[in-house]
């Protein structure tokens, strides 16, 4: 009992460490990604008729991947990868996007591990404390802390996986951590977006 109270304050200070003064941003930034997807959709949709996009769909999964491998490689700059991840789950299967899209990210995420592991990670003094906050999870919680971050957006995954290079920890299990993380994220994200992106199509389409 002690153990899931210490677990429930950890968890409280890390978000709240990591959306301080930032929530608003947060929220613009759901917002934009949100019409950049609408609209990102709705131009495939004008110049390549769903049918025509289905028949491509290999090299979409493909797209997906290649896109959210290349936006988890930037360190603590985010790559609105997400944007083209959540239009091509309005075309194509959006289970197999979410693979894709988690294998991917996880796959990206060895750029931190890597700069940690090397010991060449540089940090702004405005990111120390969210970086403290993440190596002392990686420290005390290991694998779980690697599937948190990665399944919790606001904690910045790039900070554990940085730790996580620093503290030596196996690649393999931090890829498959990432992974399980980034999976259940990416479903929820994908599948409100196809949502979203329906209704809004009809919407604009009756």
């Amino acid at each position: 009992m002690a153990e899931i109270k210490r677990f429930i304050t950890d968890l409280r200070d890390a978000l709240t460490i990591a959306t301080q003064g930032n929530l608003l941003k947060a929220l613009i930034l759901l917002a934009a990604i949100l019409v950049f997807a609408v609209g990102f959709y709705f131009l495939l949709n004008y110049f390549f008729p769903k049918e025509v996009m289905m028949e491509y769909a290999e090299y979409g999964y493909a797209g997906v991947f290649l896109v959210s491998l290349v936006s988890t490689m930037s360190i603590v700059l985010p790559v609105p990868g997400i944007v083209v991840v959540i239009a091509a789950a309005g075309i194509w299967d959006p289970f197999l996007v979410s693979l894709v899209s988690s294998i991917g990210a996880a796959l990206g995420g060895i750029t931190g591990y890597g700069l940690g592991y090397g010991g060449r990670a540089v940090l702004s003094p405005q990111y120390t404390e969210r970086y403290r906050v993440a190596e002392d999870w990686m420290r005390r919680r290991g694998g779980f802390a690697i599937f948190l971050f990665a399944l919790i957006p606001v904690l910045l995954f790039d900070f554990v996986g940085i730790a996580a290079g620093v503290f030596r920890y196996k690649w393999y299990k931090f890829l498959i951590y990432s992974f399980l993380g980034r999976l259940p994220r990416t479903l929820a994200e994908v599948y409100t977006g196809a949502i979203i992106l329906d209704y809004v199509w009809e919407l604009f389409t009756c």
